[in-house]
């Protein structure tokens, strides 16, 4: 900003820096309107994706990282992370829920062709941010191509035809006769900033009056004395765009704020301004400058004095925090008069030193240091070339940029890239070019927050007993989870009702529940169970970007996917079955089924669950979406669709659902009787006999008499994320992705290491996010060359 350098280092010695605290009343009002209104601890949600652009064989993956407003730290109180998918028509698509520990959650979607081209809005938020007046949710656009469609690729260049002008003079208004600074932001129907040179500002006569420029984001600044019978024009005329713009109207009078924010020994200075008109409406008055982020703030009070239009209130900034404070100028009567936005850096941020190195077997291995300490990290790898990032978001965006500005900046990682030496002056531009901040004044004064949702904490198991168990029950209900360890008990109401609260259930997960009285002894009992997922709904409005610029389909931006060369003679091996000629090992309970039965060792290599090995001997398994119950039903070379008869350890088995999260690994044979003869039992036309591995699961739990529920509607189970196959070079290096792990733990000063298929790589794109215990954030974009 172009104030007076002279004038600031004769105040810096006149002086004294110290933050007094003072005792008037109006300062104790303000200090108790935001200690009201940031009472109640905030969370903040950024989620890095692997990359934004995907094609149907993918996986989509994500890693969010919840952060404490009050304390500038990883959100502990966070369980319950909602993620709901829209369609371009702001049509549901998926729902999940996420699992969040230490303020960190992963997950993703296998796509497929189910997914049609087009773009998709990722929506995350928790059921506590609707007790608040501003949106702290987070969300995330990808594009879907589908590699059966021709793809247009996306130009760099902005929508020319369709730029638009806006203008920000600080305060709100152009005042006569003072040395006005005015924002100026030329983007495109997209909000895609657009970089211009020798802008110009021009009086009624043509004259020249300012020139200035605009940066890679569209934003720029210009300094001018105007006067009130005078009008002004802002300018453009090159070969690609002209523009013809007036400037709001000059007003007689009022007050502006401007402010240094780049003064040795860390100072801020704020510059209120006036004209001799406006001294004579606010001389003597007195006014509160007021900087403050969330409650965290400092106050001067002030009057303009001595017939002086300009008052200059110097701050240290160890007083403010890292990112966007508000600069307000409040009266006597707790008015809000105008408003700038700073942005304080703070400390330099960690950095990362990445190397990349070629080994044997087509290998690279990516080595990684940073200086956070105690840091959860996540890291995208991508080709050198590839460009599939669209929005390049940074952790510091979204935590110290976007949680304060009214409109959020997508494309915010420009302001925080180290390779970017103008970065304070870029942020300065984009400060000005912003109307107010989300924590508007009225609301801070009349809407403190009421608290009338909860933090959600797990799921509800709940269900109800048909046993009358009276009003002094000699019962409880045990829910069981053999693979997840899980043994919980709780009470039987006296109408039957029972719930387990605040569960981590996870979706797929098989949980018994049985009734047991004083005795631990199991009393069968029919009972009813469900799973309350805790759901929560967004009371906000949606506020998703789209794109509504007009596709400019170029030919030299076609790209059609290749057809792979087995795509017309795929072989269903579905119904083949394989066999070796290897000797079986000898099958020890051959002697307790029946002739008819074909055995089978289960070997150490063999993996899945039982339902998978049963699929694959032919038999149809699966889960009944409306009775959300496991069935086993005829296999393909049977004349009947009957359940098989199922039999465990020689126990016939009732409940199905056992059988849903079984591993292979806990059988040692299974003895498949597609005859019926081997059956004991006259309702099934075949039997399943199946023996578990000794010191595997506790059979007892299979022969006692319960209830089992498989979860459908808990936590969603993280992906499994594969790397999608490409059929050429050229598709990989466009759209592929050479490695994602969402999940890296650094100890201080230790380093860590990536491996990584090579290809023909000899440049790669490195993603890297993360925070610390401490509240550190890290995200960088770095081009890595794959040295030999």
């Amino acid at each position: 900003m172009k104030l007076n350098i002279s004038l600031f280092c004769m105040l810096l010695f006149a002086q004294s820096y110290s933050q007094t605290k003072t005792t008037s009343n109006t300062h104790e009002k303000i200090k108790s309107i935001l200690e009201t209104y940031f009472k109640y601890d905030r969370e903040n949600i950024h989620v890095q994706f692997n990359k934004d652009v995907y094609v149907t064989n993918e996986d989509i993956a994500f890693k969010g990282y919840v952060l404490n407003k009050n304390y500038d730290a990883p959100d502990a109180n966070t369980t319950n992370v909602q993620l709901v998918i829209y369609d371009d028509q702001d049509q549901i698509i998926q729902k999940q829920l996420l699992y969040t520990t230490k303020g960190t959650f992963s997950g993703g979607i296998h796509l497929n062709n189910k997914f049609k081209s087009g773009t998709y809005h990722f929506h995350f938020y928790t059921n506590w941010m609707n007790n608040f007046n501003e949106d702290d949710s987070f969300t995330q656009a990808v594009e879907i191509i589908n590699k059966d469609e021709p793809y247009n690729l996306k130009s760099n260049e902005p929508n020319w035809k369709t730029a638009t002008v806006s203008i920000f003079p600080e305060g709100g208004n152009i005042i006569d006769q003072i040395s006005n600074t005015v924002g100026v932001k030329i983007v495109d129907c997209n909000q895609k900033g657009i970089e211009l040179q020798d802008i110009l500002i021009l009086d009624s006569k043509s004259n020249e009056i300012s020139r200035f420029n605009t940066n890679k984001m569209g934003n720029g600044i210009f300094y001018f004395i105007p006067e009130t019978n005078e009008t002004y024009t802002l300018k453009v005329t090159n070969d690609k765009l002209k523009i013809s713009q007036p400037l709001p109207i000059t007003k007689d009078t009022g007050i502006t704020l401007s402010y240094n924010n780049n003064l040795p020994k860390n100072i801020l200075a704020v510059a209120v301004k006036t004209n001799e008109k406006g001294l004579e409406l606010y001389n003597n008055k007195k006014f509160i400058l007021l900087i403050h982020q969330n409650a965290q703030s400092v106050q001067k009070e002030f009057t303009f004095k001595n017939n002086e239009t300009e008052q200059v209130l110097l701050f240290d900034k160890k007083y403010l925090a890292n990112g966007v404070s508000s600069i307000r100028l409040i009266d006597e009567n707790l008015n809000e008069i105008t408003e700038r936005l700073v942005y304080h850096y703070g400390n330099e941020k960690p950095i990362t030193t990445l190397e990349a190195k070629a080994i044997a077997n087509d290998s690279i291995v990516l080595s990684g240091k940073t200086n956070l300490k105690q840091a959860n990290l996540s890291i995208s790898i991508l080709p050198g070339n590839n460009n599939c990032i669209q929005q390049k978001k940074s952790i510091q965006g979204t935590f110290y940029l976007n949680a304060y500005l009214e409109k959020p900046i997508k494309d915010n990682y420009f302001y925080f890239d180290p390779t970017n030496e103008n970065r304070k002056q870029d942020m300065e531009a984009l400060m000005l070019n912003q109307l107010r901040s989300k924590f508007l004044w009225d609301n801070l004064k009349n809407k403190p927050p009421k608290i009338n949702f909860t933090y959600n904490k797990g799921v509800t198991i709940s269900g109800k007993v048909e046993k009358e168990v009276g009003t002094k029950s000699e019962y409880k209900i045990s829910l069981i989870s053999l693979k997840d360890n899980v043994f919980e008990d709780t009470t039987i109401e006296p109408n039957g009702d029972f719930k387990f609260e605040n569960f981590f259930a996870q979706d797929s997960t098989v949980f018994i529940l049985q009734m047991v009285n004083q005795k631990n002894i199991v009393k069968y009992t029919k009972m009813q169970a469900r799973v309350k997922p805790n759901e929560s709904q967004f009371m906000l409005p949606l506020q998703f970007e789209k794109n509504v610029c007009p596709i400019e389909k170029k030919p030299e931006n076609n790209f059609t996917f290749a057809k792979s060369p087995f795509e017309e003679d795929i072989v269903n091996l579905a119904g083949v079955t394989i066999q070796n000629t290897f000797k079986k090992e000898v099958l020890t309970h051959a002697n307790e089924v029946g002739l008819m039965a074909n055995g089978f060792k289960i070997e150490d290599s063999d993996f899945g669950t039982v339902l998978d090995f049963l699929s694959r001997q032919g038999f149809r398994t699966g889960v009944d979406p409306e009775e959300n119950t496991v069935y086993i039903r005829g296999s393909r070379d049977s004349f009947s669709n009957e359940s098989p008869a199922v039999l465990i350890d020689n126990i016939q088995l009732f409940d199905l659902n056992l059988l849903f999260s079984m591993d292979i690994s806990e059988v040692d044979e299974i003895y498949i009787d597609k005859t019926g003869s081997s059956n004991i039992s006259v309702n099934a036309s075949s039997s399943i006999q199946i023996f578990l591995k000794k010191g595997g699961s506790k059979n007892d739990y299979f022969r006692a008499k319960h209830t089992s529920l498989i979860v459908t509607t808990g936590f969603t189970k993280d992906i499994n994320f594969k790397n999608a196959a490409f059929e050429t070079q050229k598709e990989f290096f466009q759209f592929g992705t050479l490695n994602w792990t969402p999940s890296i733990t650094v100890k201080e000063n230790a380093n860590y290491t990536l491996k990584l298929p090579r290809g023909a790589q000899k440049e790669i794109q490195v993603l890297v996010e993360g925070f610390s215990e401490d509240g550190q954030l890290i995200s960088e974009i770095q081009q890595v060359p794959v040295l030999e």
